[in-house]
């Protein structure tokens, strides 16, 4: 599946988790990616309530690396 890099907001500290927003789903914890952001500790509350915002869900992705990627470092999926 393709995707498209993007940049949300400024900050350039060394990412230490990706977050993933999916679309809601009957009956399962979580739909279709939409998007996946890498965010450093300071942000990732902004990045769960604001920058991924309702009716998306933010989840941890726990098993991805996160080494080599700023805070704010996102790609859409087409």
């Amino acid at each position: 599946m393709p995707s498209t890099a993007r940049r949300i907001g400024t900050c350039t500290q060394p990412a230490t988790i990706l977050l993933e927003a999916r679309h809601p789903a009957d009956g399962l914890a979580y739909g279709a990616l939409e998007f996946s952001v890498y965010v450093c500790d300071g942000h990732a509350h902004a990045a769960r309530t604001e920058w991924i915002a309702p009716p998306l869900t933010p989840f941890t992705a726990i098993a991805e690396p996160t080494a080599g990627h700023q805070c704010g470092e996102a790609n859409d999926l087409n």
